[in-house]
């Protein structure tokens, strides 16, 4: 005895074969796939990740420089002597933390540029400031004269009267 429908029998196996490694050669697909594709993912996430964090690094840098510029302008106020010195000496540290400003690896160089300006600019009305100060109290000495020159005057202008009184009797 042999089976009518071998035929039909066979063509839905081998069907049946087909769809089966169909359906898992899809299943495998979607595993490499769900696993391949965050790999790249996640090259170009840590990438992005190792920048940002440079520029970090980068920041507290540049703001612990800037730190050490703010001191050396708070101790503008007390000299006496020596400010042109300082003044300079405060201009080169500027040069330098602009010349270390990387080109090509942060995102916005002209905040770093911008504070730059801003510390050399607060330098320069520091020093106007300094000089304003310096000619008020050359003024308020000078005020001081003329009344001191005043007094004399008067003392003498007095003397003078009291000796044409004495010459006239």
């Amino acid at each position: 005895m042999e089976i009518l429908n071998k035929k039909e029998r066979v063509s839905s196996f081998l069907l049946f074969l087909l769809m089966f490694v169909v359906t898992v050669g899809i299943i495998f697909v979607a595993v490499f796939f769900s696993y391949k594709l965050p790999w790249k993912e996640n090259e170009i996430l840590r990438a992005e990740n190792q920048r940002i964090q440079y520029e970090f690094r980068y920041q507290k840098k540049f703001m612990q420089e800037l730190e050490k510029i703010d001191v050396l302008i708070d101790s503008l106020d007390n000299t006496r002597e020596g400010y042109f010195f300082l003044e300079q000496s405060i201009n080169a540290d500027l040069i330098d933390i602009k010349s270390d400003i990387p080109k090509d690896s942060l995102d916005d160089k002209s905040m770093y540029e911008n504070l730059i300006l801003t510390y050399k600019k607060f330098m320069d009305a520091k020093r106007d400031l300094k000089q304003v100060e310096n000619a008020k109290t050359e003024i308020d000495d000078l005020n001081d004269q003329i009344r001191d020159y005043e007094k004399e005057i008067r003392q003498l202008e007095n003397a003078l009267e009291l000796s044409r009184r004495l010459n006239n009797n």
